[in-house]
């Protein structure tokens, strides 16, 4: 695997450099390996054992009974989006996209950083890891044990469509759903499925590392692509 190699100031040329740019997109998983890019686990372990780039870019992570770990890019970003689709191929589990990322850990194995869950019925809230945001009053958590989460906002209800079944937020977890992520400044917002689901302010943090858990749970992520504010 690689160290780190590129300063923020080369975030630029690290966005043109990755393969099949598309209208401004840059593919992260497309024509590449896995010696492009960071691992670290909470155990000694080899990183082709739990992800895996599949030909079309489809990341694939075989986390279930596997020491939780992450794989991260070896530039940092700033202004800029994330695009990706992802599915539960065996059945619901945790995993996150960690933005603005440092070098320095926060928690167990995991580094300083602002999460996006993916967790079925929680995908879209917030995580804090030594990292500061503000969110609306009601998005703080109740319960000690997620002191450190940031609940997902309630999308307005469309009109119901009585002759149709009424629509999800979340697809089922085997099926493909797909995310957004603006990170501009100090704010980011999240959408799932097109549909506004978390804004934060005042992140403490505007740039970094983009970094995708491993947590003992098997993910397919396909698409995932980033562009340049």
């Amino acid at each position: 695997m690689k160290i780190r190699s590129l300063p923020l100031a080369a975030a630029a040329i690290a966005l043109s450099s990755i393969a099949n740019a598309d209208d401004g997109w840059t593919y992260l998983f497309q024509d590449t390996d896995l010696n492009e890019f960071y691992f670290d686990f909470v155990e000694e372990t080899e990183p082709e054992d739990v992800f895996e780039i599949k030909s079309d870019g489809t990341l694939s992570i075989k986390g279930e009974g596997k020491p939780e770990g992450y794989i991260q890019t070896l530039d940092e970003y700033e202004n800029y989006e994330i695009k990706f689709e992802y599915r539960w191929p065996a059945k619901p589990g945790k995993s996150g996209i960690q933005i603005h990322s440092t070098s320095d850990t926060a928690h167990g194995v995991w580094p300083e950083s602002i999460e996006i869950q993916l967790e079925p019925e929680r995908s879209g809230d917030f995580w804090v890891l030594n990292t500061t945001i503000d969110v609306e009053e009601e998005q703080m958590p109740s319960k000690s044990a997620e002191r450190n989460r940031r609940i997902r906002l309630t999308p307005k209800p469309e009109p119901r469509d009585y002759g149709k079944p009424k629509k999800k937020l979340e697809k089922e977890p085997d099926q493909w759903n797909a995310m957004h992520i603006v990170a501009e400044g100090d704010t980011i917002k999240v959408y799932l499925n097109e549909k506004l689901v978390n804004v934060a302010k005042n992140a403490s943090v505007s740039s970094g590392f983009i970094t995708i858990q491993a947590e003992e749970s098997d993910l397919d992520i396909r698409n995932f692509r980033i562009r340049e504010l």
